[in-house]
């Protein structure tokens, strides 16, 4: 059996999807990090949340997603984690 995800691993893996999905540099992004000073547009969310279903094996819409959980890394990655332990 494999160990459950810590919400700093989550965090980490955003951290770096978010890089990625957005080219910035490694180390750019932390878990304090605003999504919405980002500049994530409607576009670039609904890629996040495509690369989340890949990653996580979760859909964050089904789980009750809320602008709240949208508002830095940190809080995404609650989100997803609630999600991956009901």
């Amino acid at each position: 059996m494999t160990e459950p995800l810590t919400i700093e691993a989550i965090q980490q893996r955003l951290c770096e999807e978010i890089q990625t999905l957005l080219s910035l540099k490694s180390g750019s992004i932390t878990p304090e990090t605003s999504l919405q000073s980002l500049g994530m547009d409607s576009l670039r969310l609904v890629s996040l949340l495509i690369v989340i279903e890949k990653v996580f094996g979760i859909s964050l819409i089904k789980t009750g997603l809320t602008r709240q959980s949208l508002a830095s890394v940190r809080s995404l990655a609650a989100a997803i984690h609630a999600g991956l332990h009901p």
